[in-house]
């Protein structure tokens, strides 16, 4: 009358708030279950089954050990097959008996039943230590050469996880491996194109030979899976043999308007964006292809048209850039990831001609942004204006007055950028000055402003740099405004600012009054 699995997954059920004390009793059911001598394989092999199931839940099993590999070596494929799965489900490198293993590794890969090799293979590639790995490499290796497709393709699968724990079997072993790439079935080329792409992720020069072999591969496979692979590695490649991308142009241009699979086509524009940049054609007819993905209603495919996009942008901005009302429009997407890809690839896109315009733009965006994007907009319109030395700026009158008004705009955090913005402008553009002060003239008296300065101290940032401005170009103060300056410098008030900002008033207060005093007698010392 020993419980099986579904009486044990019942049982769990109905014992919810006792399920400590429910697991405690059936534990010692299943150790007697294991121990007695007069039990039949099939109740010990239900015991591990429980077992099993109990260690996927999360209690630990590991006092079994040693009764999963007896199981392991019953006679009976369907008590084996459970041995097997307890084995991949409970242990790990520090498992003692692992070792008990090998002997019974090799006994299975010479099975002649090949369902018993797949279930020993399958085990192999969970339970993989590097002593194991050390001793059946030679074996598995025979097993690639098997004559039944089904046990070639698990042989070539398990050897990544026998490279991984034991490098060295790599040398000797790669030349079969290698000749699995043209395997008569389809399956087991599948799966080496796979464990070599793994491989070569590492290190892609050591297997730049194997690209001829891949090449034909890509020009006579019609197995979606396979050609995302082999795309993906002679992508890899391409950077490192110039000549390898002008030969793909043709095949994956072949592919691009042809396959209907996203996954498949995403691929080929990746490996064209990261490895075929120097060729024109097809890099604009990627981007064609990348306008869909952007336009696309599914989330997932607009953010990875954007980012292929930021590829192309470090190689081609142009091209990336004749889409540029189509990126912006993104930023009004709901995703914020969205929002944020769409806002890095702003940068590439400005020009002299468009920069009001797109700075225009992000300044739209700014008033109705929330949060952490708010301030991503704001530093994304400090970075393109002030990039390459302001190379774009062709009006700095125009970006004085734009650094003002996102002073001014509520919930804008980037005080710091603003201040090092104003200050740096003015004090390098010497014909900016006289409408910087007035401009920084116009912030100090601003009452709204410095209300809003006392709860944000980021904003008291902007008044430091008005007031430091003012005071050290105090010489194009217009007429009249010396004493409304001093006014808004000595104001009581100001001692609710942040010290360093209250030192800079006090301290260009009196380069004010000086230059007041010079304006009046000009004849003075």
């Amino acid at each position: 009358f020993e419980k099986t699995l579904s009486d044990l997954v019942k049982g769990l059920r109905s014992n919810k708030r006792r399920e400590s004390e429910y697991v405690a009793k059936c534990v010692a059911e299943i150790k007697d279950e294991l121990s007695g001598k007069d039990k039949s394989q099939q109740v010990k092999a239900n015991a591990v089954l429980k077992l099993t199931y109990l260690q996927m839940l999360g209690f630990d099993m590991s006092w079994a050990s040693f009764h999963i590999v007896e199981v392991m070596s019953f006679p009976s494929f369907s008590h084996k097959r459970l041995g097997y799965l307890g084995a991949s489900v409970s242990f790990n490198d520090e498992t003692e008996v692992v070792l008990l293993c090998t002997n019974m590794f090799k006994k299975d890969f010479s099975s002649a039943n090949p369902y018993e090799v797949g279930i020993a293979i399958n085990c192999l590639s969970n339970i993989c230590t590097t002593d194991l790995a050390r001793d059946l490499v030679a074996d598995v290796v025979t097993l690639m050469n098997s004559n039944r497709a089904y046990v070639r393709k698990k042989a070539v699968l398990v050897m990544y996880k026998i490279f991984l724990k034991f490098p060295d079997a790599l040398r000797p072993s790669f030349p079969k491996l290698k000749e699995k790439l043209e395997d008569r079935d389809t399956s087991a080329v599948s799966c080496a194109v796979n464990v070599i792409c793994e491989l070569a992720r590492k290190n892609p020069q050591n297997y730049l030979s194997l690209a001829p072999l891949f090449f034909k591969l890509l020009t006579v496979t019609a197995n979606n899976w396979m050609l995302i692979k082999i795309v993906k590695l002679l992508g890899a490649l391409c950077p490192l043999e110039p000549r390898l991308g002008k030969k793909l142009v043709e095949p994956l241009t072949n592919i691009i308007n042809t396959t209907p699979a996203k996954s498949l086509l995403y691929e080929c524009i990746h490996t064209v964006s990261v490895g075929m940049t120097p060729h024109l054609p097809i890099v604009q007819l990627s981007m064609e292809k990348l306008k869909g993905f952007v336009e696309d209603e599914d989330q997932n495919l607009k953010y990875l048209g954007l980012l292929a996009m930021g590829n192309f942008m470090k190689v081609h901005p142009r091209v990336v850039a004749e889409h540029k009302t189509m990126v912006l429009k993104c930023l009004d997407d709901e995703d914020v990831t969205i929002r944020h890809r769409a806002l890095d690839l702003v940068s590439g896109m400005v020009t002299k001609r468009n920069l009001a315009e797109i700075v225009r733009i992000l300044m739209d965006h700014v008033s109705a942004a929330e949060g952490g994007f708010r301030q991503d907009l704001v530093s994304k319109i400090v970075e393109v204006c002030s990039a390459n030395g302001y190379a774009a700026v062709t009006d700095f009158e125009w970006y004085v007055s734009t650094l003002c008004r996102l002073a001014r705009t509520p919930g804008v955090c980037n005080g710091h950028q603003i201040r090092q913005q104003l200050m740096d402008v003015v004090i390098r553009v010497r014909m900016v000055r006289p409408f910087g002060v007035r401009m920084m003239t116009e912030i100090l008296g601003d009452e709204e402003m410095f209300a809003q300065s006392t709860r944000d101290v980021s904003l008291a940032e902007v008044l430091y740099a008005a007031a430091w401005l003012v005071g050290e170009f105090a010489v194009f103060l217009e007429e009249g405004q010396h004493q409304k300056v001093m006014e808004a410098l000595l104001s009581p008030r100001v001692t609710t600012l942040p010290e360093h900002v209250q030192s800079v008033y006090l301290h260009n207060a009196v380069k004010v009054y000086v230059s007041a005093a010079r304006t009046e007698n000009p004849h003075a010392a």
